[in-house]
């Protein structure tokens, strides 16, 4: 039987997936062993750092649209495709046509869990690059994913809008999300996967009423 991969960042208080001007994990010791006989972390964690998945509450009202609970175990135990966007020049949009040129060979199925493999592993690359020269989905490309009624959009990278873009310019955050396509970002370890079709699981906490959540991402070849 094939093995799951982990393609999950551990959480450390310097993670990369840091959007300045945000926060980093903080880890506090309520209680260790030698002192108390037991160890207990109090965490102070951002929803959106690490591999992580937005909900469309990231970018919209929580009376409107669904939260990061709102997720089903159907949506966790799910199948889809690693596609090869290694040869994307950073910090530049990646087109339509280069999207449906590297779906043709894996089999884009509607309702896959799309995973872009930019080559940005957050764990590898250099914070200064993997925070501001990462390639990301033209408007184009996130048409052409709606249009085949994909579930998530998934990035090694750090984000699927261009680097440095304002809150008003997430245009393709608001775009798959608006559209009911969940965000998964911070993706780590593709470098050891080829394109093709996996299974997947993705598992966020069922955080209540909240706009996104920590994921452990798992995938199989099939």
């Amino acid at each position: 039987m094939e093995q799951w991969t982990d393609l999950t960042q551990p959480i450390t208080e310097d993670v990369a997936t840091h959007p300045p001007g945000h926060t980093l994990p903080e880890f506090e010791d309520v209680a260790t062993y030698d002192d108390d006989g037991v160890n207990i972390t109090r965490l102070h964690l951002e929803t959106h750092c690490g591999t992580h998945m937005d909900a469309p509450t990231h970018f919209f009202p929580a009376a409107e649209y669904d939260t990061i609970d709102a997720v089903s175990p159907t949506e966790m135990l799910t199948e889809g495709v690693v596609v090869d966007c290694r040869d994307v020049d950073r910090g530049t949009a990646i087109s339509r046509e280069r999207i449906a040129t590297a779906v043709e060979s894996v089999r884009l199925e509607p309702g896959d869990f799309v995973v872009l493999d930019t080559g940005m592993d957050p764990t590898e690359t250099p914070p200064e690059v993997y925070l501001h020269e990462y390639a990301y989905p033209s408007t184009a490309a996130a048409e052409f994913l709606l249009d085949r009624e994909v579930s998530v959009v998934a990035t090694d990278a750090l984000g699927v809008d261009a680097p440095g873009a304002s809150i008003d310019d997430h245009e393709i955050h608001r775009r798959l999300l608006g559209n009911g396509v969940r965000i998964v970002e911070g993706v780590a370890n593709l470098g050891s996967l080829d394109p093709g079709r996996y299974d997947v699981v993705c598992t966020p906490l069922p955080y209540e009423g909240r706009d996104g959540s920590q994921v452990r991402l798992l995938v199989r070849a099939q």
